[in-house]
Formats: structure tokens, C-alpha cells, sequence
């Protein structure tokens, strides 16, 4: 997500400030869709928003994984849900590179859905296993002249592969790319060595990382991330102007009312503006982010363009 994007001012109020439910119908069930699998980062950040909208809104809340795809098996069901306002679905930057990257999807991004809020925006972090040679950028890029080195993704479309394929692009080096089935897997493929080096999103891998299983190089955001102070910048490491978040928010599908979308927002970004919800993003080395439904529409733009760009040049076609 683009860094210079203002954030909005929220309305004012009051602690005790109370919406009405979403629909006339209180006891009517919310359904909040996750594409990835259960026990993953971007699970535990779209349940940590999912467990407080639902009392926010005073409405049941159901939460659904649909993995697969990157997160377009999800996207697909969620794209042709009725547009009522009871089916949100929480979206992310593997989504719109996938858009760019697999073909034959039975959705664009850009029509399909209605932006809702924005939530977080994370860093990627340049990761190797912790008895590896690397301690820094300088040594992979080197070590990468002299032999093919593995890294890890979640597959094709996954801003693993984007950010991996964006890093052997700048430096010129060989890379080869090794699937896994989910972010899990890719960090224990790591800590076993069958990989040589990941762009993981830090929620995934700051535990790996504070542990010592894995260590971190560089992360892939043109500022420091404030979970991982000591760890430069990819552009510190050489990379001049390399900037690749990954961010989180929450969408419907096309044509649900904007009355509906704008009460969402409201509430969405109220629970961000502060108390638990903010301190659990923090603690997962997430930044909160919050904007208003157009703004949100606006950076979905800019992403789409950039992960074209990236896609062209890397030839990542599915």
C-alpha cells in the first residue's frame, strides 16, 4: 500500500456510541470469507477483525475459510454472493497479483468487488534458515551469481513469488521458485533448508524469527518496520526505491449499497482507531491503516497497476 495515502479522520465518538444493526433484521447471519488456510497470518488478522465487528454491528458473524488459489477460490465464491451486505470478504495484495498472474479467472478485482475499509499494511522480510551462510543481502546476491538458489511461495500469484520474482529482477541473480501449500509450510520448508531464502509477510514470520529459527535480511518496505528496528531496508541494502507492502482490508461484492458500505466503513474504522483490535495488528507487526470506502477504492487501483507492472516484466503467467 502506498505509504503517502492520507489517512482519513475519523468521525468523533463517544465510547459508548452504539449502530444500529446492519440489516432491519438483527438475527440475520453475517458471513466473513477468508481464503487462506486456518492457523495462517492473514486467518488470525481477518478473525481478529471478524470477533469484534459482529458485536460492533450487533449481528451474528460467521467466519468461512475458502483457501486456495492464492485467494481467488475464495474471491470467486464471494463475487457472485448477493449484494446485500451480507458477505464480506477479507482481500489482500495476493489477490491482485493473482488478477495479473492466473489466467482464466471468472473475476476482475477492479468490477467484481466494492472496496469497504483498508485494515493493515505489512511488510515482506527477506528470510533464510538460521544455520545459513547469508548474513546479508550482498552475500545472496553473490552467492546467486555462482549457483541457482530455491525460494519459497504459496504459488503462482502469491505476493511471495511477486516480491521474490521483483528481488531477482533488481539484482540480476537466478532464482528458482519451490510451492508450498500454505505460509506454514513454506517457513517449516525453510527452517528444514529445502528452500534457500523466502519473502514471507512479518505477522507469518516474526515468531520464526524471535525464536531464532529463521534470521531476517532485509525487509521489502522503503521505511524500517517497527517490529523488526535492527533489520535494514531492502533499499538500504542497495536496492534503490524497492518498496513492496502487502495490505489487508476488507471487500463486498459489486452493488452492495453504499449506505451499507459506508456504515461497514465506519465501524471497521472505528474498532482500528484504537483499543484491542489496534494493539493485536501492532503485536503482530501489522500497521493499521484506515481510509474511507473511496480512498480505499484508490489504493486497490494503485496496487493493480504496480503488480501489472511487476507481472509484465517477470513474465508471471500462470
Amino acid at each position: 500500500m502506498n505509504p503517502s495515502i492520507p489517512r482519513r479522520t475519523l468521525l468523533a465518538a463517544t465510547a459508548s456510541f452504539v449502530l444500529p444493526p446492519v440489516f432491519a433484521q438483527s438475527a440475520r447471519t453475517l458471513r466473513f470469507v477468508i481464503g487462506f488456510p486456518s492457523g495462517g497470518s492473514s486467518d488470525a488478522m481477518g478473525r481478529a477483525l471478524a470477533e469484534r465487528l459482529a458485536p460492533a454491528l450487533r449481528q451474528p458473524l460467521v467466519v468461512e475459510n475458502r483457501p486456495g488459489g492464492g485467494g481467488t477460490t475464495a474471491a470467486a465464491l464471494v463475487a457472485k454472493a448477493e449484494p446485500d451486505g451480507s458477505t464480506l470478504m477479507l482481500a489482500s495484495s495476493h489477490h491482485l497479483v493473482a488478477q495479473h498472474v492466473q489466467r482464466g479467472l471468472p473475476y476482475e478485482f477492479a468490477t467484481a468487488f466494492e472496496p469497504v475499509a483498508a485494515m493493515a499494511a505489512v511488510p515482506s522480510v527477506l528470510v533464510v534458515p538460521a544455520r545459513s551462510k547469508f548474513s546479508g543481502v550482498k552475500d545472496v546476491v553473490a552467492a546467486a551469481g555462482q549457483t541457482r538458489l530455491r525460494y519459497g511461495s504459496v504459488g503462482a500469484g502469491s505476493t511471495q513469488q511477486a516480491t521474490a520474482e521483483l528481488f531477482r529482477i533488481r539484482t540480476g541473480i537466478k532464482l528458482d521458485g519451490v510451492s508450498f501449500a500454505g505460509g506454514n509450510a513454506m517457513m517449516a520448508g525453510l527452517g528444514s533448508g529445502e528452500i534457500d531464502l523466502a519473502f514471507e509477510t512479518i505477522p507469518s514470520a516474526l515468531a520464526q524469527i524471535q525464536s531464532g529459527k529463521v534470521r531476517a535480511l532485509a525487509v521489502s518496505t522503503a521505511k524500517r518496520s517497527f517490529a523488526l528496528p535492527d533489520v535494514p531496508t531492502l533499499a538500504e541494502a542497495g536496492l534503490s526505491s524497492f518498496d513492496a507492502p502487502v495490505w489487508y482490508g476488507a471487500v463486498a461484492p459489486a452493488g452492495t449499497p453504499r449506505a451499507t458500505v459506508e456504515r461497514l466503513n465506519e465501524t471497521i474504522n472505528r474498532l482500528l482507531d484504537g483499543g484491542e483490535f489496534k494493539a493485536q495488528l501492532l503485536q503482530m507487526g501489522a500497521t493499521p491503516v484506515t481510509m474511507s470506502p473511496i480512498e480505499w477504492a484508490g489504493a486497490i487501483r494503485v496496487d493493480l497497476k504496480r503488480w501489472e507492472r511487476l507481472a509484465r516484466q517477470a513474465n508471471l503467467v500462470a
